[in-house]
C-alpha cells in the first residue's frame, strides 16, 4: 500500500475512532465536503496541502499518518519517467536515491 492510501486509511480509521464525519473533517479543512469524498474514493489526488492539514486536525505526525502495521507497506516505491542514457547519470540517480532513503529514515525517528 502506498503512503497516500496508508493516510486516508488512518485518517478514517481515526474519524471513527473520534465518532467524527468526513463532512466534520471537511469543514474543519476548509474544503468542501466533496473534495474530502472524491480523496477518500481515490477520485482525487491526495495532495501535501491535504496532508498537512489532515496531520494537523488528527494531532499526528505527517509520518505516523503515512505509517502502516503491516511492514512492507511502509517501503517507499519510486516512479521515474524519461531515460538514463550514461553511467554518470545513473550513478547520480542511485545517489539521489539512497539520499532520499537517508533522510526518510531521519524524520521518521
Amino acid at each position: 500500500m502506498r503512503s497516500d492510501e496508508n493516510t486516508l486509511m488512518n485518517v478514517k480509521n481515526w474519524l471513527v475512532e473520534n465518532h467524527r464525519t468526513q463532512v466534520w473533517l471537511a469543514g474543519r479543512m476548509g474544503v468542501a465536503p466533496s473534495l474530502v469524498s472524491q480523496l477518500f474514493s481515490g477520485e482525487r489526488k491526495l495532495q501535501p496541502v491535504h496532508i498537512g492539514k489532515m496531520a494537523e486536525i488528527t494531532g499526528k505526525s505527517i509520518a505516523e499518518l503515512a505509517n502502516s502495521e503491516d511492514k512492507k507497506a511502509n517501503e517507499f516505491v519510486y516512479s521515474l519517467r524519461g531515460k538514463i542514457s550514461t553511467e554518470d547519470g545513473e550513478h547520480s540517480l542511485a545517489q539521489l536515491l539512497l539520499d532520499v532513503e537517508h533522510f526518510v529514515q531521519l524524520t521518521v525517528k
